[in-house]
């Protein structure tokens, strides 16, 4: 696989993320993370001087795509993070509800 077809593939990797995190598949996305972090970062690093520069504005382009995927998967994140909190909060009142429901019931 060439240099361009690499970065093609990070970016595409990327969307898959985001994909995974509009539907809720936060364990497939934090894998892929895991995994895209470490060979991202060694694909950067093994190329040469003159392969960034032949490449520059791809690479510059990719990046800049791959961060605002990023941006949006953390986004997505907080936001079923708080949903997840609310949910929590709702059913802790409820059980609190239930239990003094009960406890009155048997007095």
């Amino acid at each position: 696989m060439d240099i361009q077809e690499k970065i093609v593939a990070f970016v595409a990797l990327s969307e898959q993320m985001l994909e995974l995190a509009k539907s809720g598949d936060w364990e497939e996305v934090t894998r892929l993370e895991s995994s895209r972090r470490p060979d991202l970062e060694a694909f950067l690093n093994s190329l040469d001087e003159s392969a960034r520069r032949s490449h520059i504005e791809l690479l510059q382009q990719s990046i800049e795509r791959i961060l605002s995927i990023d941006n949006e998967i953390m986004a997505l994140g907080q936001s079923f993070k708080a949903d997840a909190l609310k949910s929590l909060q709702q059913n802790q009142v409820a059980r609190k509800a239930t239990a003094a429901y009960q406890e009155n019931k048997t007095l």
